[in-house]
């Protein structure tokens, strides 16, 4: 089953991701969603990533969880596991992956 990532369509940068995402996404591994998610609308410059056992992932979570489908984006989604890194991905720019939470 796949990822569905909920992005807000409003935000042009989660939407040039997006797009990205859906180019390097050959396994049609991730489904790209302007809807609401699980916590109702994503505020722009947000992603959440719901999983198919229903869990939500918000932030840098996300992320790792979408590059850890993509197989080139997977090492980074490895690197995104060690804590110092992950801090630093996520404290780098607020909304857009920002720091947020896995749920």
């Amino acid at each position: 089953m796949k990822l569905s990532l909920h992005y807000n369509p409003g935000c042009p940068e989660c939407g040039r991701r997006a797009a990205r995402t859906a180019r390097l996404d050959w396994l049609q591994a991730i489904e790209l969603r302007t809807d609401h998610s699980p916590f109702g609308e994503v505020p722009i410059g947000e992603i959440v990533v719901v999983d198919r056992r229903r869990r939500v992932f918000t932030g840098v979570y996300a992320t790792r969880k979408v590059c850890l489908r993509i197989p080139l984006l997977s090492l980074y989604g490895l690197l995104l596991y060690v804590p110092s890194i992950r801090k630093l991905a996520g404290g780098s720019k607020p909304g857009c992956n920002g720091n947020a939470r896995e749920v």
